[in-house]
């Protein structure tokens, strides 16, 4: 699929055949799952070959940022998928070839919808190196919205994991903070993938300040360096989020633990408590020919008083120990 907009941000009509030549005022060529003749068409256009999929896979960062015959050519991992707990990378390839900007992609980032929306009150007709410089300043925005979002969802997680802590019921407890488990993981995992991106737009942004063409245009260039800095403070922000996202991780095992620990407590008491009352009771239950003290008339309700004060004894000891 191809959309073309003009250094305005109006979108402008395909032509009607595939293979038919393109229309000379696109600027800005989005390519979405492109096939074999979309990517001849584009080439047509702008003179240059287009990355393919493969390409745009390589991590080398010789092979993701390079100039090539006259043109541009950057590729940017980008978080999409962000508002579900399966985060994913869309490898972005960009194209600059003149006044044009080509995307090739093969994932729907919200930032491109967006993007593309607003297009037409954005750009002020400065070819496609004003395209790409405000296409990603809408991916570090959509970004921004991303980490608040997910902080947003890590505060009441810290809240709920702290409250069950507190609950009487031991078993309700440990199944609810299992729970909070794989939640807690949704969000480490989108947190990486969101760091992942913003590294990747990191070497964009200051590739994109080495170009000729954005050297020299003074608010191009400074918007480039406003770039920068927003990508390095989303950067320090995404780095804390982790950091409490593995607190809150630690905290659900602690508490995990402590409740098994008081399981294991009670077991543990039991057992002592039943102790010498089986003691005991073994010690009756022997078959020998000659134990004197069977032969007393009150020996059977001794035998159970005495079996009876063994258990209660430990028992008030471990109360007044604050253990039960």
């Amino acid at each position: 699929m191809i959309r073309l907009y003009d250094c305005q941000g109006v979108a402008l009509d395909l032509p009607q055949t595939v293979g038919h030549p393109l229309p000379e005022a696109a600027c800005w060529i989005d390519m979405l799952h492109p096939s074999a003749e979309e990517e001849a068409q584009v080439e047509r256009l702008i003179g240059v070959e287009v990355p393919s999929r493969d390409e745009l896979r390589d991590i080398e960062p010789s092979s993701r940022l390079y100039m090539e015959n006259g043109a541009a050519y950057l590729t940017a991992s980008v978080v999409w998928k962000a508002d579900s707990d399966f985060a994913e990378i869309a490898d972005i390839g960009f194209v600059i070839a003149g006044e044009r900007l080509v995307t090739i992609r093969y994932g729907e980032p919200k930032a491109f919808a967006v993007f593309a929306a607003n297009a037409h009150r954005e750009l002020e007709g400065q070819g496609g190196h004003d395209v790409v410089t405000r296409l990603i300043e809408a991916m570090v925005d959509r970004t921004a919205e991303v980490l608040e979002g997910r902080s947003r969802h890590i505060d009441l997680v810290s809240s709920r994991i702290f409250a069950t802590g507190k609950m009487d019921n031991s078993e309700t407890v440990t199944r609810d903070l299992e729970a909070m488990l794989g939640v807690i993981a949704g969000h480490q995992r989108t947190i990486a993938k969101v760091r992942e991106s913003l590294m990747s737009l990191s070497r964009v942004a200051g590739f994109l300040q080495t170009l000729p063409d954005i050297a020299g245009d003074k608010a191009i260039r400074q918007r480039c360096r406003s770039l920068a800095r927003d990508i390095q403070s989303l950067s320090e922000h995404a780095d804390f989020i982790s950091e409490n996202i593995i607190f809150l991780l630690d905290a659900a095992l602690g508490l995990i633990s402590v409740q098994q620990n008081q399981v294991m407590k009670v077991v543990s008491v039991a057992a002592i408590v039943f102790l010498p009352p089986t003691f005991i009771g073994t010690v009756y239950g022997m078959n020998f020919d000659h134990m004197p003290e069977l032969g007393l008339p009150w020996a059977y309700p001794i035998a159970l008083a005495v079996m009876a004060v063994s258990a209660i004894g430990p028992y008030l000891w471990f109360k007044r120990k604050g253990w039960l």
